[in-house]
């Protein structure tokens, strides 16, 4: 009956806009023309299927259009087919107007069935781009998606889902239902990054991961969100053999102190030690004052027989004289509050202007423009070729006048040539010829008592005995006179080397 109805109905329409077109003869109008070539069609062709239902979500045609996007969005909707599904997602990336009802209803869809599997399998196919750009935008958007992945069955491919979204929008819900349903992940690499940025160390530490391939690969994918946490979880484990792995796959993307520090936390004086192998010295002496301090060693005679040398020698350094600084001058006052609060005649202040001294003319200059009597030019050309202080003074007022500022002068500070700089800017164990140098300084200084000396010979003797400690590991005593090697140096190009075996 409902049937007959319908076909009733529509061979009206047909008749209507047939009187329409003839009516129209003598001058047709091209949208009704399209109009009735249209509603000739939709009556010949009962059926759309859903590619065509896919093009029309878009039509654009004449007064036809809207009723073509409406047929097809109630085809795409009520059908079961995931072929529709598939076209839905589409019209979402191509930015339909109705996207966001598109993406609700996806993601309602009931899980194993046909529909769902094809959704999932484009949005994991276009790496969930979709999914995160309407979940950074949309709350609504986004308990849809928890909801979804709650009751998302938990086999391989549904943890991957769940893992990958995890990692990309590093949202705690997502991180809930992976650890309250004790999930893991298809791939080691992901498994060990939430391990790792959840404070779950465990998942990693259980995985046989001799190399650390497996911690490198899942660090590069990290974002830095998850890498600070992952730092926090390397330093509050208090485990060696994570803060080791840790120190050996990170790369450029770990920080060193980070590793010094999660070894003390874990009391791995070994591992403390091995740190010092690239370490600068200065920060080298934090850990022999640490050893120094808290008596403690590690276990391989060799490096406790070097800690044991090096806290003696920390033991000499003096104690420096100290005293407290006692402030500016009597009588000092600041020059800048000096100028702002001086009030001068006119006939001093064009005076000032003039003198021969250069500070005297810089709060002239001052005193001047805080008065609105220099222009704009006058204070560029001072800041630019007057006197360092004349400078100082007139880019003040350009700055206080919100004024473009001349190019900065870049002033290179060159380095200090000293054996303290030295000491202090070398990354251990440095090279032979370093430690010639700071043997050389050792024997210059004997015989000299005062406290400065005594400070600079303790650490030459710790520097020293530090690369004797990493150097002589490098060397090997031929009884022919070649050089296998092309790095390989003859001993009597460092007579003075003397270092620890």
């Amino acid at each position: 009956m409902k049937s007959s109805t319908s076909e009733k109905k529509k061979c009206l329409q047909l008749a209507l806009y047939s009187l329409l077109y003839v009516y129209f003869l003598s001058g047709p109008i091209k949208a009704v023309q399209e109009y009735i070539t249209t509603i000739k069609e939709d009556t010949l062709n009962t059926t759309m299927n859903i590619r065509q239902a896919g093009q029309r979500l878009f039509d654009q045609t004449p007064l036809a259009g809207r009723a073509r996007r409406r047929r097809a969005k109630e085809l795409l909707l009520e059908s079961n087919l995931p072929e529709a599904a598939v076209v839905l997602a589409e019209a979402v990336v191509k930015q339909h107007p109705d996207s966001m009802e598109f993406m609700s209803r996806l993601l309602l869809l009931p899980p194993g069935t046909a529909m769902h599997t094809a959704v999932w399998a484009f949005w994991k196919q276009e790496h969930y781009s979709t999914l995160v750009h309407f979940c950074n935008r949309s709350e609504h958007i986004q308990t849809l998606l928890i909801s979804a992945l709650e009751s998302m069955e938990k086999d391989d491919r549904g943890c991957m889902n769940i893992f990958n979204l995890w990692q990309l929008l590093d949202d705690p819900a997502i991180a809930g239902i992976i650890t309250s349903g004790d999930l893991e992940a298809p791939s080691l690499e992901l498994d060990t990054l939430f391990g790792l940025a959840e404070g779950r160390p465990e998942r990693y530490l259980s995985l046989d991961d001799h190399d650390c391939s497996i911690l490198y690969k899942a660090l590069i994918t990290a974002s830095p969100a998850q890498k600070q946490r992952i730092n926090t979880t390397v330093l509050k484990s208090c485990n060696p053999v994570l803060v080791k792995a840790y120190d050996r796959a990170g790369g450029e993307w770990h920080d060193p102190e980070l590793v010094v520090s999660a070894l003390m936390a874990a009391g791995d004086e070994d591992g403390l030690f091995e740190q010092l192998h690239g370490m600068p010295f200065a920060q080298a002496l934090r850990l022999v004052a640490r050893w120094h301090e808290t008596g403690r060693r590690p276990s391989e005679p060799d490096r406790r027989r070097t800690v044991e040398m090096a806290t003696d020698y920390y033991d000499t350094i003096p104690p420096l004289p100290f005293s407290e600084n006692s402030g500016a001058p009597e009588g000092t006052i600041d020059a800048l509050l000096h100028w702002h609060e001086r009030d001068i005649p006119q006939e001093l202040l064009d005076q000032e202007l003039l003198s021969p001294d250069p500070f005297i003319r810089a709060g002239a200059l001052y005193m001047a423009a805080h008065r609105g009597q220099l222009t704009h030019r006058e204070l560029l050309r001072q800041a630019e070729s007057g006197t360092w202080v004349e400078q100082l003074s007139a880019r003040l007022m350009l700055h206080s006048m919100n004024q473009a500022l001349p190019r900065e002068h870049v002033c290179w500070l060159h380095a200090d040539p000293g054996t303290e700089a030295r000491l202090l800017s070398t990354i251990l164990p440095g090279t032979i010829d370093a430690s010639q140098y700071f043997l050389d300084r050792l024997e210059e200084l004997d015989g000299l008592k005062d406290s400065y000396t005594q400070q600079l010979k303790a650490l030459l003797n710790i520097m020293t005995l530090l690369q004797g400690h990493f150097l002589s590991g490098i060397i090997t005593v031929n009884d022919h006179d070649s050089t296998p090697h092309p790095t390989a140096i003859e001993t009597e190009n460092a007579p003075e080397a003397e270092w620890l075996r």
